[in-house]
């Protein structure tokens, strides 16, 4: 357990943990913020052959290590991914995320290319082989949080291994719980898109509509255009809108379509919100898909790359 500036009591629990048990559990120290740094110095103080990484927002379900390390079956595997679900879908702000962040898949996979939209995978849930992690020297300190658990899944792959994603190795994640928590986390994963697109490509052009995508490496140029968040449509829609006074009412038409598809998106995973609860899913829904744009737009300056 690694304790990387806490400031609450969580020390103090890990301690007492250790001292209870201290043939299982070791607490360790590190001053160096950043979850690289945290997560590379607690793998540098195991010994397994298999490097497990959760976060302190996670609460992982019963068998979970048992059927996650199940998944190193073959020696190609260099690492296991599990799924992600959201952890008692009670507040407005937790039926959002349970919704729209981390959405794992439903199936078994063996994945063994990083895309930039597919093949990446988060701490949350992730097992690693230890001779594969020291193979490509950890987690790269370098990188802000937000981009280091893809940039390794993508330097996994880049050495010739496959990761396999397991279903039924499940973590419950307690997701952002307040307005700027909930920016603040989509504002970091669009700037860490960029910086992955910078760094593990030198040549992808990806085009996302709704219902479509488009990838191709043909061209010598690094682009990513996103045009099915529901930001960029509604901004398309008020821009025809002034070119085209008519088109107005297409305005009312999407709203009205996104608030049917989210009784759709809440029904489909179990979930229930009155009308006006509804409605404050749409707006945290603009709130996240403009706050990617806006952390895309920052990191393809900083990076020179074009990804919106």
């Amino acid at each position: 357990m690694v304790d990387n500036g806490s400031t609450d009591e969580s020390a103090d629990i890990a301690k007492a943990f250790v001292k209870k048990e201290p043939d299982i559990f070791k607490y360790v120290l590190e001053n160096k913020s950043g979850p690289a740094c945290a997560r590379n110095s607690g793998a540098n103080k195991s010994h397994g052959n298999i490097i497990v990484f959760t976060d302190s927002d996670c609460v992982p379900s019963k068998n979970w290590l048992r059927k996650l390390v199940i998944g190193f079956s073959h020696f190609h595997i260099g690492a296991v991914a599990g799924k992600v679900e959201s952890y008692k879908a009670k507040t407005l702000y937790d039926k959002f995320h349970a919704i729209f962040t981390l959405k794992g898949f439903t199936k078994l996979n063996i994945f063994s290319e990083f895309s930039l939209v597919r093949g990446g995978f988060p701490t949350a849930n992730l097992a690693v082989r230890s001779d594969v992690f020291k193979k490509i020297r950890g987690f790269d300190e370098t990188l802000p949080i937000y981009s280091e658990d893809y940039d390794l899944c993508a330097r996994i792959y880049q050495i010739g291994c496959s990761i396999k994603y397991l279903p039924e190795a499940i973590v419950y994640h307690q997701h952002r719980n307040t307005l700027k928590g909930t920016w603040r986390q989509a504002f970091g994963f669009g700037t860490g898109h960029s910086l992955l697109l910078k760094k593990h490509f030198k040549r992808l052009i990806i085009i996302d509509l709704p219902k479509f995508q488009f990838i191709t490496k043909w061209l010598p140029l690094r682009i990513w255009l996103d045009a099915a968040g529901a930001d960029k449509k509604l901004l398309l829609i008020i821009l025809l809108s002034i070119i085209w006074r008519p088109a107005t009412i297409l305005i009312c038409l999407f709203l009205l379509y996104l608030f049917f598809d989210m009784s759709n998106q809440l029904k489909k995973n179990d979930l229930s919100a009155g009308f006006f609860k509804k409605w404050q899913l749409i707006f945290l829904l603009f709130l996240k898909s403009t706050a990617l744009t806006v952390g895309r737009i920052k990191g393809s300056i900083s990076n020179r790359v074009i990804c919106i």
